[in-house]
């Protein structure tokens, strides 16, 4: 069992939340899908493409000391806590950093386990079992612990919606009360997602010109203290560019500021390659913009930005903006 892969149930994406009184719902979780094997006193984590992940994360090598069973495999995403929420940006820190790092990594960025379903316990395969059935099992062998914790189901799909949107986190799961667990990686009617818009605040590190003209803003959040050599100037790692929601006026503005605060190398750690028919103008990073957008991509680019403000200058010049 310890070695068997299995592909994740996956929900299917809607725009409007669903309410019947035959769903119950989660808080989606913004951080990375992972399922835990446990047999005796071994763990082997999986990701969602079934590629091992145990190395990465020995902080949960504890789960089979605290689960109340002999063997189980468990359901739940990974995720690391910014000022008090979920930052996919951060736990994609621990995901993508080689394991000569992870020791160095734990402390600077711990991750929790929210468990929110169960497959196997004790050489019984649950996958058939009512979701409702697998929870009430879920309750009895999980005990929190620091690193682990079950999601809690809520009845007001449209409470904890608003909840989810005032504090800036993804979004909201349908999950069915007589849904079987479906291995994916198709997507199952049974659970549904609903996700809002999030928002951070983003430092400008340059513009794209097409014909010599401004096309979008090029955006940046601070890296990681844990990257940068003691005195060193801090760079920025570029999450995309942007240009949606804003006036020509706006970009005209952008570009005079721009050439008044001209860079000649990127402030960028990784800057965007040069794209076809458009030339890359660098500049000082003093001036944010509010951005909204829909989700990260794995490679830690913003999917769908659209800027809700032109220009929020920084009242600290020197303190770029983090992600919120």
């Amino acid at each position: 069992m310890l070695q068997q892969k299995v592909f994740p149930m996956e929900p299917q994406a809607r725009s409007v939340l669903i309410e019947d009184d035959s769903y119950y719902y989660q808080v989606k979780w913004d951080g990375i899908r992972l399922l835990a094997f446990g047999q005796g006193k071994k763990i082997r984590l999986q990701g969602r493409s079934l590629k091992d992940k145990t190395a990465l994360y020995p902080e949960l090598s504890v789960l089979p000391d605290i689960i109340k069973g002999k063997s189980f495999i468990l359901d739940g995403e990974l995720v690391a806590l910014k000022e008090k929420r979920p930052s996919f940006y951060t736990v994609m820190q621990r995901e993508r950093a080689g394991p000569s790092n992870v020791s160095r990594l734990i402390k600077l960025f711990p991750v929790d386990y929210m468990v929110f379903d169960i497959l196997f316990l004790d050489d019984t395969w649950l996958l058939s079992k009512p979701w409702e059935v697998r929870q009430q099992i879920i309750e009895k062998i999980i005990v929190e612990h620091e690193h682990l914790h079950l999601t809690p189901n809520y009845k007001d799909g449209s409470g904890l919606l608003q909840a989810v949107r005032d504090l800036g986190m993804e979004g909201v799961v349908a999950k069915k009360l007589d849904s079987p667990y479906i291995p994916g990686p198709r997507k199952s009617s049974y659970w549904l997602k609903t996700k809002v818009e999030q928002t951070l605040e983003a430092y400008v590190g340059g513009l794209t010109l097409k014909d010599n003209r401004p096309a979008s803003l090029l955006l940046g959040l601070e890296e990681d203290d844990a990257g940068e050599t003691p005195g060193s100037e801090k760079k920025l790692r570029y999450i995309g560019s942007a240009s949606s929601g804003l006036k020509e006026k706006d970009l005209e503005g952008w570009y005079k500021w721009s050439r008044e605060n001209i860079l000649s190398v990127p402030p960028f750690s990784n800057p965007p390659p040069p794209l076809p028919g458009k030339k890359l103008l660098w500049m000082e990073p003093l001036r944010k913009v509010v951005v909204i957008y829909n989700e990260w991509t794995p490679e830690l680019k913003l999917r769908a930005p659209r800027l809700v403000s032109p220009d929020r200058s920084s009242t600290n010049a020197h303190e770029p903006a983090r992600l919120q």
